[in-house]
């Protein structure tokens, strides 16, 4: 059998540490919004025990599905995809169920993961199943990059710290879990209170490099590639950065993990009455304030993924600038390191400003500095 040809570009995964905290819709909007950009998106209900996606997708469940595809009636998830009414957004239902689905076979996991990357698409959104059964915690590791979404109540809190730790170590079982010495170490550490409290990932590099230094690049490399993101569900902005602060010191201090925070989503009573249509929500008048946190979110999380080159041909780099605006760059750049700069000095490139300003913009985002005053406001509006 040939191996299955890579297309798309970017697997997204996206989780929550316990149900109810607005994963399956936030996935259904982000990958809406990204649709409405341009971008090929395909969303795939990987809630192999509870699907729901076409429901929220306002779809009949007697279409093809994961099912058909797990159980080898159709050879390619290609085979499974459905439109949908949203220009360049498309799904793959998980609506039909059996056994095997829930708790999938290794082999299965790894055939599953491969297909995902023959679809056609610019990006590939799975919606996870909540909570951190193996399965979920595989599949989040497994892809790109991943997002966690949570709620600002302590058992959703709890949860979302379990999640990110319980993904930590299946990753480094993963890596490690074959090797003589390290392997018992992970062994020990799943098994004992020790690992409840704490799984700390620096501590794990100083062993690996002190038993094995030929594969401590290895542990780095995990290291600044498990970068998960975070977005904060029903609460009002104020509030959030408040949490999100805490949470990233929190995993940072304690797990060696540098979770990103993209920002919060507002608590819309209105979007009940849209659970059959959740893009048809982004577009009525109840759920503007919801929309406009979620392409800031979008926007983020596309300027940590792309290069400035991409930025620049995918979201408007801003091109008027205002006296307040032209301020807000300066103090942006009085809080960054002179190496940044290439030595030139902030004195030079604030000057810079008042005559390159577009300019300084694409040089700071070809450095990795990352704000959303370099955009237009109305970069990610939805194309009409």
């Amino acid at each position: 059998m040939n191996r299955p040809e890579k297309r798309s570009n970017h697997i997204l995964a996206v989780a929550g540490g316990k149900g109810g905290v607005g994963k399956s819709i936030f996935s259904i909007a982000l990958s809406t919004t990204l649709a409405l950009m341009g971008y090929r998106v395909i969303i795939v209900d990987f809630d192999l025990g509870g699907a729901n996606l076409h429901t929220y997708l306002g779809a009949m469940d007697k279409t093809l599905s994961l099912f058909h595809f797990i159980h080898k009636e159709v050879r390619t998830l290609n085979e499974i995809v459905i439109k949908t009414p949203i220009q360049n957004l498309s799904f793959i239902s998980g609506a039909h169920y059996s056994p095997v689905m829930s708790n999938p076979a290794a082999n299965l996991k790894v055939k599953l993961i491969k297909h995902l990357y023959t679809l056609d698409a610019d990006f590939v959104v799975i919606d996870l199943g909540a909570g951190m059964d193996l399965s979920t915690l595989d599949f989040f590791i497994f892809t790109d990059r991943g997002f966690l979404v949570t709620v600002p109540e302590p058992g959703a809190i709890m949860n979302a710290y379990r999640f990110i730790k319980g993904a930590l170590f299946r990753k480094m079982v993963t890596v490690f879990g074959k090797h003589a010495e390290i392997g018992v170490i992970l062994q020990e550490m799943g098994q004992t209170c020790a690992y409840d409290e704490s799984v700390m990932l620096h501590w794990l590099i100083n062993k690996v490099k002190e038993i094995d230094p030929e594969v401590y690049p290895l542990i780095q490399e995990l290291s600044s590639n498990y970068q998960p993101f975070l977005v904060l569900n029903r609460i009002a902005s104020e509030q959030a950065q408040r949490l999100a602060d805490t949470l990233t010191r929190h995993c940072s201090d304690k797990y060696s993990v540098d979770l990103k925070y993209l920002g919060s989503l507002p608590d819309v009573k209105q979007l009940t009455y849209f659970l059959l249509d959740v893009p048809g929500f982004l577009k009525s008048d109840s759920g503007k304030s919801y929309f406009s946190s979620l392409k800031s979110i979008a926007r983020r999380f596309l300027i940590d993924l792309h290069d400035a080159s991409v930025l620049a041909q995918k979201l408007s780099i801003r091109r008027e600038f205002s006296e307040t605006t032209l301020d807000v760059l300066s103090v942006i750049i009085d809080g960054l390191d002179e190496v940044i700069l290439n030595d030139s000095g902030k004195k030079l490139w604030k000057l810079r400003l008042f005559f390159k300003p577009i300019e300084v913009v694409k040089f700071l985002l070809s450095k990795g500095v990352k704000d959303d005053v370099f955009f237009e406001r109305d970069s990610l509006l939805l194309k009409k």
